[in-house]
């Protein structure tokens, strides 16, 4: 079976999480099952040798919508993979842009933005993510596919929600794939360091430290986390991950830099991530959209605790259902009520049995198969 994996031309600088799905699905596909898989980054590389056309991420229409009209002119089945959420929250970043970064962001503030977010997406269609342009492209996108990936039923619903599938014509095209991670505490290797002093002398920071992964941006919302506990110094705060935005970043470092005890840590060694949640009390990611957050399942499935935006910010009930500390990321008492239990709670256990990218790869492979009637 010969697959095309399609996404957008810079999917991978930085690498987000339709990246990371793409690529560990691929390796796993590979080597679990007979699939030739090739990445494109361009929609002249489709042809008719193609069994399936597998396409990621519907928000980036422009890169997305000639792969859709290429695989259908070569009448090619087409599964696609939307990782979709409800973008209205996250589109409130350009009021940063325009206005600087506030020291928090308050429901109160994102409510009033959001009002006029509908307005502008109605008549100048930016916000793209809740625009109607993108209500049209991700119609056309459901239409036109045989099978639809979300990586959660919640995913699905939102996606068919926002496109106006009211009367459920397009839900028998929903196959749901879970998000998955490979990390694994039970099978760590300890070759890179002795202990964990010596781990934590490499990167200069304290012990019993809260965590945050991800890359410095106004939607993973790293200021309500150093708000909420700007009256606790003595926690250490560590953040992991690139720069993306730079005056969020230093509004962000003003504020760290008045409480003390915060780290950033841009750039680190891969096999070092599994060390920073291992030792951390805590993994807080009070984002304003994932589906569901690769980095709240790595966490969790170092036996890390975390804590997590509710549900209208990720699929609570799909990965994280007793399973996390459950916030609504603007109420700082909220937060910090959270984080506190979180960091009195012992190391977790997680079934990892469902999360994991061998049972991503059966999922999908068993759609494939449904797709070329072969099951």
């Amino acid at each position: 079976m010969k697959i095309a994996f399609c996404n957008r031309k810079n999917y991978d600088n930085p690498l987000g999480g339709d990246g990371v799905q793409m690529h560990k699905t691929k390796y796993y596909l590979e080597q679990l099952y007979k699939v030739d898989i090739l990445i494109l980054t361009c929609p002249d590389d489709l042809d008719e040798s193609f069994d399936i056309v597998h396409i990621f991420n519907y928000l980036t229409i422009n890169d997305t919508r000639p792969y859709f009209e290429k695989a259908t002119s070569l009448n090619l089945d087409i599964i696609s993979s939307s990782i979709y959420w409800d973008y209205k929250f996250s589109a409130t970043h350009i009021f940063s842009k325009l206005f600087g970064t506030p020291d928090f962001i308050s429901e109160k503030r994102i409510s009033f933005q959001l009002k006029i977010i509908n307005i502008l997406a109605f008549f100048t269609n930016r916000p793209i993510g809740v625009s109607p342009k993108l209500r049209k492209h991700c119609l056309y996108f459901i239409n036109s596919s045989k099978y639809i990936l979300p990586n959660s039923i919640e995913e699905g619903n939102k996606l068919l929600q926002f496109c106006g599938d009211k009367d459920g014509k397009n839900q028998d095209k929903i196959r749901v794939i879970y998000n998955a991670t490979d990390f694994n505490n039970e099978n760590l290797q300890y070759d890179s360091y002795k202990n964990e002093a010596e781990f934590l002398l490499k990167y200069k920071i304290p012990s019993n430290y809260i965590l945050q992964v991800g890359r410095i941006e106004y939607i993973k919302n790293q200021l309500n986390l150093l708000y909420a506990l700007k009256d606790y110094p003595q926690i250490p705060i560590v953040f992991v991950g690139k720069v993306l935005e730079k005056k969020y970043y230093e509004k962000l470092k003003k504020i760290a830099d008045k409480r003390g005890n915060v780290f950033f840590i841009p750039n680190i060694e891969h096999i070092d991530i599994k060390y920073f949640y291992k030792y951390a009390k805590v993994h807080v990611l009070l984002s304003l959209r994932e589906s569901p957050g690769l980095v709240s399942l790595e966490a969790i499935s170092m036996n890390c605790p975390i804590v997590v935006s509710d549900e209208r910010f990720a699929p609570i009930n799909t990965y994280f259902k007793n399973k996390a500390y459950i916030t609504n990321p603007f109420d700082l008492n909220d937060i910090l009520k959270n984080v506190m239990k979180a960091n009195d709670d012992e190391k977790v256990k997680f079934e990892k049995n469902d999360f994991t990218w061998v049972k991503a790869a059966e999922q999908t492979y068993n759609v494939y198969l449904e797709c070329t009637n072969k099951k």
